[in-house]
């Protein structure tokens, strides 16, 4: 049987950029996971339902950068890393304060955070780098 595009440019794929997308997928299902459950826990009825809607679709955004990401478009790997560094300086105050009111939810925060940095690093390596830069 012979392999599809799709299978053949996975093959091409370094396995860094593989890894940060495992790594950012990871940190979005969690993040939107206990984004929701937070939501769950101080609102309700109509304001329930609009906030679910708007993490979902801050949320689709992320999920939309890494598709293009696996598509080898280096203006979303551009734009994720901006995201992340914008970030950093509110999640760091924010996970500690997390920390502090629930230890689980903080280590969920830290840790959505940490997945994120890890990702982000791995798309900027040297293999990645080439891998971007070369056409399709």
């Amino acid at each position: 049987m012979e392999p599809t595009i799709e299978q053949n440019e996975d093959a091409e794929r370094p396995r860094e950029v593989s890894r940060a997308v495992q790594f950012l997928t990871l940190s979005l299902v969690i993040g939107l996971i206990t984004s929701i459950i937070h939501l769950a826990q101080r609102v309700s009825g109509t304001s329930l339902l609009l906030a679910s809607l708007i993490v979902i679709v801050f949320f689709g955004v992320g999920f939309l950068l890494i598709s293009r990401i696996l598509a080898r478009s280096n203006w979303a790997r551009i734009v994720w890393l901006v995201l992340v560094l914008f970030g950093l300086p509110f999640a760091i105050p924010a996970n500690l304060q997390e920390l502090r009111r629930s230890v689980l939810s903080g280590v969920f925060s830290l840790l959505v955070t940490l997945l994120q940095l890890i990702g982000t690093y791995f798309l900027f390596t040297k293999a990645s780098n080439q891998w971007f830069r070369t056409r399709k």
